[in-house]
């Protein structure tokens, strides 16, 4: 029986809502377009991360949820942002804000689950 990883089912969800939330060029794709093997790629770096998690950790779906906003900030804006110094503290900002919202803090968490459940 093939199980379906989690992983790469959130990792092509946040690609598509990226995608689509980019303006067209002229030619119609999407700027930054993945190409199938960037994608595999993708979901192969997300999943050798997450596998990393330490299973008793009391963080881990914190951890797990920000490895995926890494990727896909990354992938979306370039892999300089990774660079940045200031990209770590928006990255807490963004995981404070989304946990100041009950109903998103309840996504997330369920998200960081099934992330974690994957690994």
């Amino acid at each position: 029986m093939t199980t379906i990883d989690p992983r790469h089912s959130v990792a092509g969800a946040l690609q598509a809502r990226l995608a689509a939330a980019r303006p067209r060029s002229r030619a119609g794709a999407a700027p930054g377009a993945a190409a199938p093997a960037t994608v595999q790629a993708t979901a192969s770096a997300l999943a050798q991360r997450i596998a990393a998690i330490a299973p008793g950790d009391p963080d881990g779906r914190r951890k797990a949820v920000r490895v995926v906003l890494e990727i896909e900030l990354a992938r979306a804006f370039g892999s300089a942002l990774l660079n940045d110094p200031g990209f770590a503290q928006m990255l807490d900002a963004v995981q404070d804000q989304m946990q100041a919202d009950a109903q998103s803090a309840t996504a997330v968490h369920a998200l960081g689950g099934l992330l974690l459940a994957g690994a």
